[in-house]
Protein backbone atom coordinates (compact mmCIF):
# COMPACT_ATOMS: atom_id res chain seq x y z
CA UNK A 1 0.00 0.00 0.00
CA UNK A 2 2.99 2.24 1.05
CA UNK A 3 4.00 1.82 -2.73
CA UNK A 4 0.77 2.36 -3.97
CA UNK A 5 0.70 6.02 -2.42
CA UNK A 6 4.50 7.02 -3.07
CA UNK A 7 3.64 6.57 -6.67
CA UNK A 8 0.41 8.54 -6.75
CA UNK A 9 1.84 11.13 -4.94
CA UNK A 10 4.17 11.33 -8.28
CA UNK A 11 3.11 13.92 -11.25
CA UNK A 12 1.12 12.49 -13.61
CA UNK A 13 3.83 12.65 -15.96
CA UNK A 14 5.72 10.24 -14.64
CA UNK A 15 2.80 8.05 -13.20
CA UNK A 16 1.92 7.22 -16.83
CA UNK A 17 5.48 6.40 -17.26
CA UNK A 18 5.54 4.00 -14.87
CA UNK A 19 2.31 2.42 -16.19
CA UNK A 20 3.42 1.70 -19.41
CA UNK A 21 7.03 0.66 -18.46
CA UNK A 22 4.53 -1.96 -16.17
CA UNK A 23 2.55 -2.98 -19.03
CA UNK A 24 5.48 -3.06 -21.37
CA UNK A 25 7.56 -5.60 -18.69
CA UNK A 26 3.92 -7.73 -18.19
CA UNK A 27 3.98 -8.30 -22.04
CA UNK A 28 7.30 -9.29 -22.48
CA UNK A 29 6.70 -11.98 -19.69
CA UNK A 30 3.25 -13.07 -21.14
CA UNK A 31 3.61 -12.67 -25.22
CA UNK A 32 0.85 -13.60 -27.28
CA UNK A 33 1.25 -16.68 -29.24
CA UNK A 34 1.85 -15.90 -32.86
CA UNK A 35 -1.62 -17.32 -33.97
CA UNK A 36 -2.96 -14.09 -31.81
CA UNK A 37 -1.38 -11.60 -33.37
CA UNK A 38 -3.37 -9.13 -36.00
CA UNK A 39 -3.05 -10.03 -39.20
CA UNK A 40 -0.83 -7.52 -41.21
CA UNK A 41 -1.93 -6.58 -44.72
CA UNK A 42 0.69 -8.25 -46.83
CA UNK A 43 0.03 -11.46 -45.39
CA UNK A 44 -3.51 -11.44 -47.24
CA UNK A 45 -1.87 -10.19 -50.64
CA UNK A 46 0.52 -13.21 -51.08
CA UNK A 47 0.00 -15.24 -54.23
CA UNK A 48 -1.08 -18.43 -53.19
CA UNK A 49 0.84 -21.47 -53.94
CA UNK A 50 2.58 -22.61 -56.41
CA UNK A 51 3.39 -19.24 -57.28
CA UNK A 52 5.26 -17.68 -60.52
CA UNK A 53 8.69 -16.54 -59.86
CA UNK A 54 10.68 -14.38 -62.27
CA UNK A 55 14.21 -15.54 -63.31
CA UNK A 56 15.49 -11.77 -62.32
CA UNK A 57 14.36 -13.02 -58.72
CA UNK A 58 16.00 -16.20 -58.42
CA UNK A 59 19.50 -14.88 -59.58
CA UNK A 60 19.24 -12.08 -57.21
CA UNK A 61 18.48 -14.50 -54.51
CA UNK A 62 21.03 -16.82 -55.46
CA UNK A 63 23.65 -14.24 -56.13
CA UNK A 64 23.08 -11.82 -53.23
CA UNK A 65 21.21 -14.02 -50.36
CA UNK A 66 23.87 -13.65 -47.71
CA UNK A 67 25.54 -10.92 -45.39
CA UNK A 68 28.76 -10.37 -47.46
CA UNK A 69 28.69 -11.99 -51.12
CA UNK A 70 30.41 -8.97 -52.75
CA UNK A 71 32.99 -9.02 -50.81
CA UNK A 72 33.22 -12.80 -50.89
CA UNK A 73 33.35 -12.27 -54.47
CA UNK A 74 35.94 -9.49 -54.22
CA UNK A 75 38.41 -12.00 -51.96
CA UNK A 76 38.37 -14.99 -54.54
CA UNK A 77 39.28 -12.49 -57.35
CA UNK A 78 41.90 -11.30 -55.60
CA UNK A 79 43.17 -14.46 -54.42
CA UNK A 80 42.59 -15.82 -58.24
CA UNK A 81 44.45 -13.18 -59.57
CA UNK A 82 47.85 -14.13 -57.46
CA UNK A 83 47.41 -17.49 -58.68
CA UNK A 84 46.69 -16.04 -62.60
CA UNK A 85 50.10 -14.18 -62.31
CA UNK A 86 51.90 -17.11 -60.95
CA UNK A 87 51.04 -19.22 -63.54
CA UNK A 88 51.06 -16.74 -66.44
CA UNK A 89 54.29 -14.73 -65.79
CA UNK A 90 55.90 -17.22 -63.17
CA UNK A 91 55.09 -20.51 -64.86
CA UNK A 92 54.54 -23.89 -63.36
CA UNK A 93 57.37 -25.39 -65.31
CA UNK A 94 59.44 -26.13 -62.39
CA UNK A 95 56.40 -27.85 -60.53
CA UNK A 96 55.38 -30.34 -62.66
CA UNK A 97 57.52 -33.41 -62.63
CA UNK A 98 59.39 -34.49 -66.24
CA UNK A 99 61.58 -36.40 -67.28
CA UNK A 100 64.93 -34.71 -67.74
CA UNK A 101 67.44 -35.99 -71.01
CA UNK A 102 70.98 -34.88 -71.86
CA UNK A 103 71.10 -32.94 -75.19
CA UNK A 104 74.58 -31.49 -74.91
CA UNK A 105 76.53 -28.44 -75.05
CA UNK A 106 75.28 -25.15 -75.46
CA UNK A 107 76.66 -21.34 -75.07
CA UNK A 108 75.91 -18.53 -72.55
CA UNK A 109 75.03 -15.35 -74.39
CA UNK A 110 73.82 -13.28 -72.25
CA UNK A 111 73.25 -12.92 -68.33
CA UNK A 112 70.51 -10.26 -66.94
CA UNK A 113 70.02 -9.56 -63.39
CA UNK A 114 66.00 -10.16 -62.55
CA UNK A 115 63.72 -8.38 -60.08
CA UNK A 116 63.35 -11.74 -57.62
CA UNK A 117 65.49 -12.47 -54.62
CA UNK A 118 66.26 -15.74 -52.66
CA UNK A 119 67.99 -14.64 -48.80
CA UNK A 120 68.73 -11.45 -50.48
CA UNK A 121 70.43 -13.28 -52.88
CA UNK A 122 69.79 -11.97 -57.00
CA UNK A 123 68.52 -14.29 -59.40
CA UNK A 124 70.17 -13.56 -62.65
CA UNK A 125 68.31 -14.98 -66.21
CA UNK A 126 71.21 -16.97 -67.99
CA UNK A 127 70.25 -16.75 -71.99
CA UNK A 128 71.97 -19.67 -73.77
CA UNK A 129 72.12 -21.29 -77.45
CA UNK A 130 72.73 -24.49 -78.55
CA UNK A 131 74.92 -25.70 -81.98
CA UNK A 132 71.51 -26.67 -83.32
CA UNK A 133 70.10 -22.88 -83.03
CA UNK A 134 67.96 -23.49 -79.67
CA UNK A 135 67.33 -20.54 -77.54
CA UNK A 136 66.54 -20.77 -73.75
CA UNK A 137 66.42 -19.23 -70.34
CA UNK A 138 67.58 -20.88 -66.90
CA UNK A 139 67.68 -19.00 -64.02
CA UNK A 140 70.91 -19.34 -60.86
CA UNK A 141 72.35 -17.26 -58.88
CA UNK A 142 75.14 -14.69 -59.50
CA UNK A 143 78.37 -16.13 -60.55
CA UNK A 144 77.33 -19.38 -62.01
CA UNK A 145 78.46 -18.86 -65.08
CA UNK A 146 79.90 -16.18 -67.15
CA UNK A 147 79.04 -14.81 -70.59
CA UNK A 148 80.45 -17.39 -73.83
CA UNK A 149 80.83 -19.72 -71.05
CA UNK A 150 80.13 -23.67 -71.77
CA UNK A 151 77.19 -25.36 -70.31
CA UNK A 152 75.83 -28.28 -70.19
CA UNK A 153 71.61 -28.67 -71.53
CA UNK A 154 68.77 -30.78 -70.30
CA UNK A 155 65.92 -31.32 -72.55
CA UNK A 156 62.07 -32.49 -71.61
CA UNK A 157 59.42 -32.26 -74.29
CA UNK A 158 59.84 -28.82 -76.15
CA UNK A 159 61.45 -27.56 -72.78
CA UNK A 160 65.35 -26.83 -72.12
CA UNK A 161 67.18 -25.78 -69.82
CA UNK A 162 70.86 -25.29 -68.20
CA UNK A 163 71.55 -28.62 -65.91
CA UNK A 164 71.70 -27.30 -62.82
CA UNK A 165 69.55 -24.54 -63.08
CA UNK A 166 66.08 -23.73 -63.16
CA UNK A 167 63.13 -22.77 -65.78
CA UNK A 168 61.37 -20.16 -63.66
CA UNK A 169 63.14 -17.46 -61.06
CA UNK A 170 63.10 -18.97 -57.70
CA UNK A 171 62.45 -22.92 -59.15
CA UNK A 172 59.63 -24.24 -57.44
CA UNK A 173 59.25 -21.67 -54.58
CA UNK A 174 57.72 -18.43 -56.06
CA UNK A 175 55.33 -20.13 -57.82
CA UNK A 176 54.00 -22.25 -55.28
CA UNK A 177 54.02 -19.85 -52.52
CA UNK A 178 52.17 -17.23 -55.29
CA UNK A 179 49.61 -20.03 -55.97
CA UNK A 180 49.82 -21.51 -52.15
CA UNK A 181 48.47 -18.06 -50.74
CA UNK A 182 46.29 -17.14 -54.01
CA UNK A 183 44.26 -20.23 -53.73
CA UNK A 184 43.72 -19.81 -50.00
CA UNK A 185 42.54 -16.33 -50.37
CA UNK A 186 40.33 -17.89 -53.55
CA UNK A 187 38.48 -20.29 -51.28
CA UNK A 188 38.19 -18.61 -48.26
CA UNK A 189 36.71 -16.16 -50.27
CA UNK A 190 34.48 -18.48 -52.42
CA UNK A 191 32.57 -19.69 -49.09
CA UNK A 192 30.44 -16.76 -49.16
CA UNK A 193 29.13 -16.77 -52.76
CA UNK A 194 28.64 -20.42 -52.32
CA UNK A 195 26.76 -20.53 -49.01
CA UNK A 196 24.65 -17.62 -50.64
CA UNK A 197 23.82 -19.66 -53.62
CA UNK A 198 22.60 -22.33 -51.28
CA UNK A 199 20.79 -20.64 -49.39
CA UNK A 200 19.58 -18.38 -52.16
CA UNK A 201 17.58 -21.59 -53.78
CA UNK A 202 15.98 -22.42 -50.08
CA UNK A 203 14.60 -18.79 -50.04
CA UNK A 204 13.86 -19.11 -54.09
CA UNK A 205 11.87 -22.85 -52.83
CA UNK A 206 9.99 -21.44 -50.52
CA UNK A 207 9.03 -18.38 -52.48
CA UNK A 208 7.73 -20.56 -54.94
CA UNK A 209 6.07 -23.04 -52.87
CA UNK A 210 5.99 -21.72 -48.92
CA UNK A 211 3.23 -21.17 -47.50
CA UNK A 212 2.64 -17.64 -45.49
CA UNK A 213 2.18 -17.41 -41.88
CA UNK A 214 2.45 -14.88 -39.65
CA UNK A 215 5.18 -14.64 -36.90
CA UNK A 216 6.24 -12.92 -33.76
CA UNK A 217 9.25 -11.50 -32.71
CA UNK A 218 11.21 -13.36 -30.07
CA UNK A 219 14.98 -12.57 -29.70
CA UNK A 220 17.89 -10.61 -31.16
CA UNK A 221 21.34 -12.37 -30.91
CA UNK A 222 25.20 -11.37 -31.86
CA UNK A 223 26.74 -13.81 -34.61
CA UNK A 224 30.71 -14.32 -34.82
CA UNK A 225 31.09 -12.24 -38.19
CA UNK A 226 31.61 -8.59 -38.29
CA UNK A 227 31.58 -5.97 -41.07
CA UNK A 228 33.12 -3.02 -40.19
CA UNK A 229 33.66 -3.80 -36.81
CA UNK A 230 29.66 -4.16 -36.80
CA UNK A 231 28.46 -7.11 -35.21
CA UNK A 232 26.02 -9.10 -37.49
CA UNK A 233 23.23 -10.02 -35.58
CA UNK A 234 20.62 -12.81 -35.26
CA UNK A 235 17.14 -12.16 -35.10
CA UNK A 236 14.52 -15.52 -34.24
CA UNK A 237 10.94 -15.61 -34.71
CA UNK A 238 8.04 -18.05 -33.52
CA UNK A 239 4.91 -19.26 -35.81
CA UNK A 240 2.54 -21.89 -35.23
CA UNK A 241 2.09 -24.83 -37.83
CA UNK A 242 -1.11 -26.92 -36.89
CA UNK A 243 -0.79 -26.21 -32.96
CA UNK A 244 3.15 -26.66 -33.03
CA UNK A 245 5.83 -23.76 -32.55
CA UNK A 246 8.85 -23.38 -35.02
CA UNK A 247 11.49 -20.90 -34.75
CA UNK A 248 12.61 -18.85 -38.62
CA UNK A 249 16.04 -16.74 -38.01
CA UNK A 250 17.89 -14.29 -40.77
CA UNK A 251 20.60 -12.33 -40.01
CA UNK A 252 21.65 -8.62 -40.57
CA UNK A 253 23.86 -5.59 -40.00
CA UNK A 254 20.38 -2.96 -39.64
CA UNK A 255 18.04 -4.86 -37.40
CA UNK A 256 15.69 -2.70 -37.23
CA UNK A 257 13.51 -3.55 -40.39
CA UNK A 258 12.78 -6.85 -38.31
CA UNK A 259 12.13 -5.48 -35.05
CA UNK A 260 9.90 -1.95 -35.85
CA UNK A 261 6.81 -4.58 -35.37
CA UNK A 262 6.36 -7.40 -33.04
CA UNK A 263 4.51 -9.25 -36.24
CA UNK A 264 6.43 -10.38 -39.53
CA UNK A 265 5.68 -12.90 -42.28
CA UNK A 266 7.04 -16.06 -42.35
CA UNK A 267 7.08 -18.49 -45.56
CA UNK A 268 7.52 -22.16 -44.37
CA UNK A 269 7.70 -25.21 -46.11
CA UNK A 270 4.47 -27.52 -45.80
CA UNK A 271 6.08 -31.04 -46.27
CA UNK A 272 8.52 -29.85 -43.36
CA UNK A 273 7.61 -26.33 -41.32
CA UNK A 274 11.15 -26.48 -39.45
CA UNK A 275 12.31 -24.91 -42.90
CA UNK A 276 11.26 -21.59 -43.65
CA UNK A 277 12.52 -17.52 -44.33
CA UNK A 278 11.54 -14.05 -42.84
CA UNK A 279 9.82 -12.27 -45.73
CA UNK A 280 11.41 -9.09 -43.84
CA UNK A 281 14.68 -10.69 -43.76
CA UNK A 282 15.06 -11.08 -47.56
CA UNK A 283 17.64 -9.13 -49.61
CA UNK A 284 16.28 -5.57 -49.53
CA UNK A 285 16.05 -5.43 -53.67
CA UNK A 286 13.24 -8.40 -53.40
CA UNK A 287 9.32 -6.38 -53.22
CA UNK A 288 5.83 -7.87 -52.84
CA UNK A 289 3.78 -6.42 -55.29
CA UNK A 290 0.51 -5.88 -53.61
CA UNK A 291 -1.47 -5.69 -57.11
CA UNK A 292 -0.75 -9.10 -58.49
CA UNK A 293 0.56 -10.94 -54.76
CA UNK A 294 4.10 -11.96 -56.83
CA UNK A 295 7.69 -11.01 -55.97
CA UNK A 296 9.98 -8.65 -58.21
CA UNK A 297 12.78 -7.51 -57.87
CA UNK A 298 14.63 -4.62 -60.84
CA UNK A 299 16.84 -6.85 -63.30
CA UNK A 300 19.30 -3.87 -62.71
CA UNK A 301 20.24 -5.40 -59.04
CA UNK A 302 21.33 -8.40 -60.57
CA UNK A 303 23.90 -6.58 -62.68
CA UNK A 304 27.16 -6.42 -60.45
CA UNK A 305 26.93 -9.63 -58.58
CA UNK A 306 26.84 -10.99 -61.66
CA UNK A 307 29.32 -9.43 -63.27
CA UNK A 308 31.78 -10.39 -60.08
CA UNK A 309 30.73 -13.55 -60.91
CA UNK A 310 31.59 -13.90 -64.67
CA UNK A 311 35.21 -11.85 -63.42
CA UNK A 312 36.03 -15.22 -61.09
CA UNK A 313 35.03 -17.67 -63.41
CA UNK A 314 36.84 -16.03 -65.72
CA UNK A 315 40.01 -16.45 -64.12
CA UNK A 316 39.45 -19.60 -62.38
CA UNK A 317 38.91 -20.71 -66.56
CA UNK A 318 41.82 -19.00 -67.79
CA UNK A 319 43.65 -20.90 -64.74
CA UNK A 320 42.66 -23.87 -65.69
CA UNK A 321 43.89 -23.21 -69.55
CA UNK A 322 47.10 -22.24 -68.56
CA UNK A 323 48.01 -25.08 -66.18
CA UNK A 324 46.75 -27.71 -69.14
CA UNK A 325 49.49 -25.77 -71.80
CA UNK A 326 52.06 -26.26 -69.03
CA UNK A 327 51.48 -29.89 -68.84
Amino acid sequence: MSEANEIQSLPPEIQKLITQEVERQLKKQSPQPPEELDDPPVLHAIEPVPRGLPLAVSLYLRLSYSAMPLFGWFFTGVGFLFVLIAVTFIGLDDLIPRTWSDVGKGRITNIEVTNFHINDNKIFAYHFEANDMTNGISYGYEGKYKTNAEVSLRQSGNLCRIEGLTLTPGGWMFPLIFIGIGSLFGIIGLGFPVYSWFAGGKAVRLLRDGIATKARFHSVNPTFINVNRRSVMRVDFEYQVDGETYTASTSALDTTRLTGTQCKIVLYDPMKPSRSVVLDGLPRGIRLDELTGRFCVNPLRCVIPLLAATIVCGEMVAIVVMVVLAI
